[in-house]
Order: structure tokens, then sequence, then C-alpha cells
């Protein structure tokens, strides 16, 4: 009843706790007033939203995502400030946009998590308040935070060529998107820089960028190869698509890191959560989280109106699904 606008009867401090519950959880269920003026008991907690490109939902967040929103949330709890779920991009309609752009008092900035249409920027940043987008870049809207794809696809193929493989695959997933489209092109140009190139039959891209994608891109290229036709190398899209495809070479014993090396764009945690662990380089979502937060705190108290897009260097982990060609 509190979440629906009732006060009537109800205490402050009932109403102050409840508030406070719902915004710190992202508890936004339909038919919820969220209300933007910061003049109602409870509701007037500063907070930052966030918005999770199509077609992800709060179970689905994906992986890279969890880790980015928890650096997120790290940095911003350290200020006082928590988190709010806004929805999933097509869960929101042009109502809900008006009323994110037309909010103030507790909110102090909006984060969107990953390529959304560019109707979704332009309809918040009609807001007076900062928004931050990760993983995709929407020049003269809005701040940006990317990844390092090109340092990254250059440190990955650069491990691998100096541990002598010359015939690389690669494994590409979220077709079409931004992310995809960057990342392909690094690990192209790193080829390039040593004169070599990625066969068409040993590229695959997919829709979705899941364990499944990988387990079926990998079974596409490889299923009927010979082992001298097969590239020695692949190169994932993330860390999920690379867990799927050693699933894929394991099932067909396939030795991972002798028979075939694999790595992954990626720097979270299901690089290392079973094995064989899976050799990566990316830049740190946690980081880009953090880095995302900064920027909504420090540009809350900015009169410039410029925008920053910035780009955080890469780690690298050597780990065991890569090792010297055969």
């Amino acid at each position: 009843m509190v979440l629906n606008g009732r006060k009537s009867g109800i205490s402050k401090d009932s109403v102050k706790r409840i508030w406070e519950y719902a915004q710190a959880n992202g508890y936004t269920p339909k038919g919820m007033q969220i209300d933007m003026s910061g003049s109602t008991d409870g509701s007037n907690i500063q907070t930052v939203g966030y918005i999770l490109r199509s077609p992800l939902r709060l179970p689905t967040k994906s992986n890279f995502f969890s880790h980015v929103h928890q650096g997120m949330h790290e940095e911003l709890s350290q200020n006082g400030v928590k988190t709010l779920f806004f929805g999933a991009e097509d869960d929101l309609n042009d109502e809900d946009y008006t009323q994110i752009a037309q909010s103030k008092g507790f909110l102090r900035g909006i984060v969107v998590l990953g390529q959304v249409a560019t109707s979704v920027i332009q309809a918040i940043s009609k807001s007076n308040t900062s928004v931050v987008c990760i993983s995709a870049r929407y020049s003269g809207l809005c701040h940006s935070v990317l990844p390092n794809e090109t340092q990254a696809g250059e440190r990955l193929v650069g491990h691998l060529y100096d541990q002598g493989h010359r015939s690389f695959g690669w494994i590409g997933g979220n077709k079409n998107m931004m992310r995809q489209t960057e990342r392909y092109n690094a690990f192209t140009v790193s080829l390039k820089n040593r004169e070599l190139s990625c066969a068409d039959k040993d590229s695959i891209t997919l829709a979705d960028a899941d364990r499944q994608a990988g387990f079926d891109a990998a079974q596409a290229m490889l299923a009927n190869r010979k082992k001298g036709r097969r590239p020695t190398a692949l190169v994932c899209f993330n860390g999920l698509m690379a867990r799927g495809a050693i699933d894929y070479l394991l099932q067909n014993r396939i030795t991972v890191g002798q028979d075939i090396s694999v790595v992954a764009f990626d720097y979270t945690k299901v690089c290392e959560d079973s094995r064989p662990r899976i050799t990566c380089c990316g830049s740190s979502p946690e980081e880009m989280g953090a880095t995302a937060a900064r920027l909504i705190i420090e540009s809350s108290s900015s009169t410039s109106g410029a925008y920053s897009e910035l780009t955080l260097p890469t780690k690298f982990r050597e780990r065991g699904s890569s090792g010297p060609a055969s």
C-alpha cells in the first residue's frame, strides 16, 4: 500500500522504513508509485537509477553487468547513495521515460547498462540529472565508460602468437551490437598487425552470448574438422562463450590448453569458477561500475555541462586454457 502511494493511517517511521528497503534493494513492482519530487516521507533517500539494455532482465542481467552493478553499488554506498532499478529498456514506455526525465530531489543520476536505442538516451537526457552509459557511447548525449577493446585484443592475440599460434578462430556473440563489433575489429586488427587473418570458416557470430551459444558455435566450427585443419586457438567474445566452447571441446576429448587454446575478452569470475580456468583480458567491470558512480557524484556538483568519455585499461590473466601451439 505504501509503495502505491498510501500514507493515511500509516506512521511516518513505517513509511520511511518501507521506502528505504524498497529503494536499497531496487524493488520496483508494477504499479509502484515512485515519488520523484523528494517531498514524501522516506522517498528523499539519495539514489542512482539504472536501466538494463534489452533483452536483459534482473534474473538474466548477464555475467558482465552483474559485476558492473556490484562495483557501482559499492562506490555509491561509500557516498551514502543507493541504487534503484528502473527496469529493462523494453519494459519501459514513453510515460515511464517522461517520469524519469522529470525526476528531481532524491535522484542523483541514471546509469544505462549496455547499448540501448538512441531514443532512450535522448529521453532520459532531458532530465536535470547526470546520465552515464556503460559499454556503449552516445557522443553529445551523455557520459560514457568504455572497456579498452583494442588493448584487450592486442594482448590476447599477442599472448597466443608468442606461444606459436598462427591459426585462429573467432567465437562471437551479441551479433550487431557495438561491443561485438569492437571486439571483433580488435581481434582482426591484431592479427593483421602480425600478417595473419581469420578464415571465414573459422569465424562465427551468434545472436546470443551465453554458455550455450559458445557450445553451439564451437560445435558448428569444429564438428567436422580434422585435427590438422582446425584452428589451434579460439578467441571468444566473453567468458561465458569461452566456457561453453570448452564444454564442447572436453566432451569431444579435445584437451584445452594442449590440443587447442581458448581465451576470452573478459575479466569476470566466470573465467576462474571451474577448470580449466580461462586465459582472459578485459577492463574490470567492477571498476567500470565504480567509475560510472564517481562520474555521477562528480558531475552532480559540476556546472560545466561537458560530457566525459572514459576508456579504462585492461587486465590480463594467463591461465590453463591456453598453451603452446601443438
